[in-house]
């Protein structure tokens, strides 16, 4: 640290410019983190039933330029391209699961699905499914295995189309209107 300086607690022991409150440095739990589906209808929103992970991505292309002759001495510089979103989700397999019904049906007719990753928050009287990511989606794959002496399992993979919502980018009234409140 150079000489004279006294950090970021300017020397009175209180860190400036990081509030390090206890809701702050929480972790979120990997299970209050749920995967949603809709159909174009958007008459039901069902959870992925039996999920066990939970799997979501972003990423861009990137291209580069650079020559010895740039202002850059030769260093590479990268520009973004195109961008794309992907998520994949396994669990436990149940035939009856409306949910894998409308997931299956989506792949085979080349549907599109809403995909929604929320975190559940559950009280006492209700459960509460705040959208962190969401976006209309193509399912790519639906798996299932069977074991002879295991637990049937399936997994969902999900081709993004378009940008999607971010919890980041959106307002409280727009984050409000997309939680999910279920009484009971």
């Amino acid at each position: 640290m150079p000489t004279g300086a006294t950090g970021a607690t300017g020397g009175t022991g209180t860190l400036y410019g990081c509030d390090f409150d206890s809701m702050t440095a929480k972790a979120v739990a990997g299970k209050d983190i749920i995967a949603l589906v809709t159909d174009s209808t958007g008459a039901e929103v069902l959870a992925i039933a039996g999920q066990q992970s939970l799997s979501y991505n972003m990423s861009a292309n990137t291209t580069q330029s650079a020559t010895k002759d740039d202002d850059t001495n030769g260093w590479q510089v990268s520009f973004h391209g195109t961008k794309s979103w992907d998520a994949s989700v396994d669990g436990l397999f149940s035939v009856n699961d409306s949910t894998h019904a409308v997931v299956a049906k989506a792949l085979a007719n080349d549907d599109y699905l809403c995909l929604k990753i929320c975190k559940r928050v559950k009280s006492e009287n209700s459960t509460t499914y705040t959208p962190i990511r969401m976006g209309l989606a193509i399912v790519t794959s639906d798996n299932f295995t069977a074991g002879n002496e295991d637990n049937a399992t399936y997994s969902m993979a999900f081709q993004g189309t378009g940008k999607p919502w971010l919890i980041e980018e959106a307002t409280d009234s727009e984050i409000l209107a997309a939680t999910i409140t279920v009484e009971g």
